[in-house]
């Protein structure tokens, strides 16, 4: 699903965070993997409530497949390189495309994750909640 399609662009927190981003990083040529997976981190916590604020409508897997070019969209325009320990320098190139691939498979958890411990801790409403002042707990019956 296109996001352009749904009129979402990146929200201005996460525009704030390209640029904070390339300025601390300008100097950089590379980014060490788990920078790359806390900024990340960042970004899909601000992706998913912008997704949810603007189209609280849509199925959950319509917004996790935007979400995912969202980040992915991120991704791209902040790292050129994203660094592995001892894998040399010369084979880094190489594998940037699996890099990416795999720390959009770790996005992809993080936001179904994230989207539980938001809703668990009331920043999104759940809709198809249950009535807290129910007791739905099964009882083991007296015989």
């Amino acid at each position: 699903m296109d996001i352009n399609i749904l009129g979402l662009e990146l929200s201005s927190k996460l525009e704030d965070l390209v640029n904070k981003v390339k300025s601390t990083l300008a100097n950089s040529k590379s980014v060490a993997v788990t920078q790359a997976w806390g900024i990340l981190q960042l970004a899909v916590a601000d992706t998913v409530q912008v997704i949810e604020d603007n189209n609280p409508s849509l199925k959950g897997s319509s917004k996790k497949e935007i979400a995912l070019s969202m980040i992915s969209n991120f991704y791209d325009k902040v790292f050129l390189v994203v660094n592995i320990p001892f894998v040399p320098v010369m084979f880094q190139p190489i594998i940037q495309k699996h890099i990416k691939a795999l720390l959009m498979l770790l996005v992809s958890s993080t936001i179904d994750s994230m989207v539980e411990i938001f809703r668990q801790t009331g920043v999104f409403e759940d809709h198809n909640t249950v009535d807290p002042s129910v007791d739905n707990t099964p009882k083991v019956s007296d015989k």
